[in-house]
């Protein structure tokens, strides 16, 4: 075989072998890539799962604060990334080094479910919250009944409404969880019934949330406190 035969031949092969490589080194980007994706995509199940401890937290932490109406906290973050809490207004050690450790939890879990929707595009953590148009604890609380039954009976307790702000404003869905244990459950539903028609009240004054500049739809929390000395009081929003 002549040389330029041979230098030929090794051309096209050259030729062959170059688009091969170049191929093989996409795919092997293609599934690095797809394997990070797969690290930072949460499923649904694990969406809803880690939004329930959110509201496990939550009650906690309206447990803890309850006696301590003043009280403030203030997170450390550092590349997106919570470093530490610190909790004022709280003179009970104990009660403050736990406060610390649930709002942990609870800003990490909500920094892992940041700008991920849940199977039907509801969003627990955002860029931007949703935010009511005008002093949501007085309209709450102006549209608040305690039920005399309830209140006849010794039932309190908190209510915690959960409920959607549509990428419109509008409230088209809620529902509540609560800390109260009772064996009348009438009236367990009266109080639950109370918190949601005050909510639902102000459907339409919310500003949606936001998710890269893009309005969406997303899941929101309201503590309602119904108490013998206080009537219906609205604990501190956390978020």
């Amino acid at each position: 075989m002549s040389t330029q035969n041979f230098m030929s031949i090794l051309t096209r092969k050259k030729q062959i072998i170059k688009p091969i490589t170049l191929t093989l080194s996409m795919l092997f980007a293609l599934v690095m890539f797809s394997a990070q994706a797969q690290d930072y995509l949460l499923t649904s199940s694990e969406i809803e799962i880690l939004q329930d401890q959110d509201m496990e937290y939550m009650k906690q932490i309206h447990e803890i604060t309850k006696d301590y109406p003043a009280f403030s906290y203030n997170y450390t973050i550092e590349d997106g990334e919570v470093k530490d809490v610190t909790v004022t207004g709280i003179d009970n050690f104990n009660d403050k080094k736990r406060l610390e450790v649930v709002l942990f939890d609870l800003k990490s879990n909500k920094n892992m479910l940041k700008n991920q929707p849940n199977r039907v595009g509801v969003f627990y953590s955002v860029d931007q919250p949703a935010k009511y148009n005008g002093d949501l604890t007085e309209d709450l609380l102006s549209n608040l009944k305690y039920p005399s039954e309830a209140k006849d009976w010794g039932l309190e307790g908190t209510i915690y409404v959960k409920f959607v702000v549509e990428d419109d404003g509008e409230i088209n869905f809620a529902s509540t969880s609560s800390n109260v244990d009772t064996s009348v459950d009438m009236y367990l539903d009266d109080l639950q019934e109370q918190a949601v028609s005050a909510v639902k009240a102000t459907s339409g004054n919310w500003t949606p949330a936001k998710v890269e500049g893009v309005e969406v739809s997303s899941l929101e929390i309201v503590p309602v406190t119904f108490d013998f000395k206080k009537n219906p009081t609205l604990p501190a929003l956390i978020r």
